[in-house]
């Protein structure tokens, strides 16, 4: 897979891996390449649980973690298992540990402050959809940043795709395949929540592999069994949809004159019985309690709206939208801007969160 990265003038580049084979072997030659980083993953949630448990250690809650983790097990793609298990292999760790940091959003389900927009039609000058987003997170922030890697992924039997995410991680929750169609991931708060599902960044590759248009891939992930509620942002460079789910309800949201926004709450009336509850801030979080509530989610999509109503938007204007202090924040650890008509993404390179108030690297796929 060919690939360019733009200098940005003495940042450093972002960390690129290209895997390529059958699901094992891809995996194998992620945890071999990445054993360093994902040990250091796993060092940082030791040391978090550690200064939360008090006089219990870290140990106890960790197992608990691992056995909640194996029950999403059966519920996982065969080979997703297998890509899994040969990060695992490769990489020296135990198979609870791999899944964990695939499973663990699906466990904590506690980020609502994400934000992402997709504009098209009369919001660009081409009228190509554009997809920006931010992913914050409310703990690990300073490790995940450091962490932050580009896979370039060939699977055998599927679609190319790209995915911005980290060590150990299969999943995809911000990416784009080769036929040009983004995603990205955003919590909502749902009552539809199950073990009894695919994990949410696991089910959403499933549908971004497997799918050369938007329509074909929300169709794959409506269909697929869920674990929590999500926002999903799906974009190619004539279409934009927003998928609202819960574990085994979904509503498709379309753009308003070319213009889709999502924060972390539903919007469409059809899932608004499933809304649930705002999740309380995590111990040592970075975050004010007010990032965990419905009125920040509300106030980031009122925001969006009022600077993407501005003029027309290219990449570098939705960039200084998702740099916004009204928008990011202390969580910010992703930010991207796609452009699927020329298969683009500018990454945020800052070296601490918001990662969007730092300069964005241009990358130039297949």
């Amino acid at each position: 897979m060919n690939y360019y990265k733009d200098p940005m003038n003495g940042a450093p580049p972002l960390r690129t891996i290209e895997l390529s084979g059958a699901p094992r072997e891809l995996g194998r030659r992620h945890g071999r390449a990445l054993a360093a980083e994902i040990r250091a993953l796993r060092r940082a949630l030791l040391a978090y649980l550690a200064r939360i448990s008090l006089f219990g250690g870290a140990l106890p809650l960790y197992a608990l973690m691992l056995f909640l983790g194996k029950r999403f097990w059966p519920y996982i793609p065969p080979r997703f298992r297998e890509e899994i298990a040969g990060v695992a292999a490769g990489a020296e760790v135990g198979l609870g540990t791999i899944l964990l940091l695939n499973v663990i959003d699906d466990l904590a389900n506690n980020s609502p402050r994400c934000s992402a927009l997709a504009a098209g039609g009369g919001y660009t000058a081409d009228g190509f959809y554009l997809l920006g987003r931010n992913l914050d997170y409310p703990l690990f922030t300073e490790v995940m940043v450091k962490q932050q890697t580009l896979f370039l992924l060939e699977p055998s039997q599927s679609l190319p795709l790209a995915s911005l995410s980290w060590p150990g991680y299969v999943g995809v929750c911000t990416g784009m395949n080769r036929s040009g169609v983004a995603l990205a991931q955003l919590t909502s708060m749902s009552r539809g929540r199950t073990f009894r599902g695919t994990p949410a960044a696991l089910r959403f590759r499933q549908g971004l592999e497997g799918a050369a248009d938007v329509p074909a891939a929300a169709s794959l992930i409506l269909e697929a069994p869920g674990t929590i509620g999500n926002n999903l942002m799906l974009c190619s460079a004539d279409e934009a949809v927003c998928l609202e789910l819960a574990a085994r309800q979904g509503a498709i949201r379309h753009p308003q004159d070319g213009l889709l926004l999502a924060t972390n709450h539903y919007q469409s009336g059809a899932m608004a019985p499933l809304k649930g509850r705002f999740p309380p801030r995590p111990p040592l979080s970075p975050l004010a309690p007010y990032h965990f509530t419905e009125t920040y989610s509300q106030s980031r999509l009122a925001r969006l709206r009022e600077l993407a109503g501005d003029g027309c938007l290219a990449p570098g204007k939705i960039q200084e939208i998702l740099a916004d202090p009204r928008i990011a924040n202390g969580g910010t650890v992703v930010s991207a801007v796609f452009a699927p008509a020329s298969k683009k993404i500018w990454v945020a390179r800052a070296a601490q969160p918001p990662v969007c108030q730092g300069p964005f690297q241009e990358i130039s796929l297949w």
